[in-house]
């Protein structure tokens, strides 16, 4: 769902519920039944009653289980952008949804190159020296992106232009907060637009 900058779908434990106290009984000799009530209410009429108590086990800091094995009940994500094979810009947010990390992200152009070429080949995964190739054309709109189990994410960092890159794998969270110039990520995406792949682009100091 493309939306408006935000905060990602955030995720609320449930509790299970805490067995109430029961009040005793009141019994008095004279009667044959026995009558029992609930805490301030009134003794139920027309007979007999017996009340049977299913202790009720509460789990110290954990939730309740939904239908889908997440522990908050929480649906699976589903991606902005299934039908692209890529997608290209500034990774906003990471959230946890039902066990799976997605990215917020907000789509940039890379300068004379048509979206509908970048969703089917990407952008050039090289470092870049002196002008940015790219540039944010709209910053009202983010897209939902899950990130596939065992997705390959790397970091790269230009030192110089005449040095190696420095790479290092990172996990998905720190593909935000990257600084300018070496910010913008390439996701690559499986056929129900899960990221299986990400790429900052850097920048080589000049």
């Amino acid at each position: 769902m493309k939306h408006q900058h935000r905060l990602g779908p955030l995720v609320a434990q449930g509790h299970l519920p805490v067995a109430g106290r029961l009040c005793r009984p009141m019994a008095a000799a004279a009667l044959t039944a026995v009558v029992v009530t609930a805490c301030g209410g009134a003794p139920p009429r027309g007979g007999d009653v017996t009340v049977t108590v299913t202790p009720t086990v509460t789990a110290s800091g954990t939730g309740a289980v939904g239908s889908n094995g997440s522990a908050d009940g929480a649906a699976p994500p589903t991606s902005d952008d299934k039908g692209r094979a890529y997608d290209f810009g500034v990774v906003r947010k990471v959230s946890d949804v039902a066990g799976t990390s997605v990215l917020e992200l907000d789509r940039w152009t890379w300068k004379g190159l048509a979206d509908t070429k970048l969703a089917a080949q990407g952008v050039p995964l090289g470092p870049f020296k002196g002008a940015e190739p790219y540039e944010n054309q709209n910053a009202r709109l983010t897209y939902t992106l899950p990130v596939a189990d065992g997705a390959r994410v790397l970091y790269h960092h230009c030192v110089a232009a005449d040095e190696p890159l420095q790479t290092k794998s990172v996990d998905p969270g720190q593909l935000t907060g990257l600084a300018d110039g070496e910010n913008t990520v390439l996701v690559k995406l499986d056929d129900q637009g899960r990221v299986v792949a990400a790429d900052n682009i850097p920048g080589c100091p000049s």
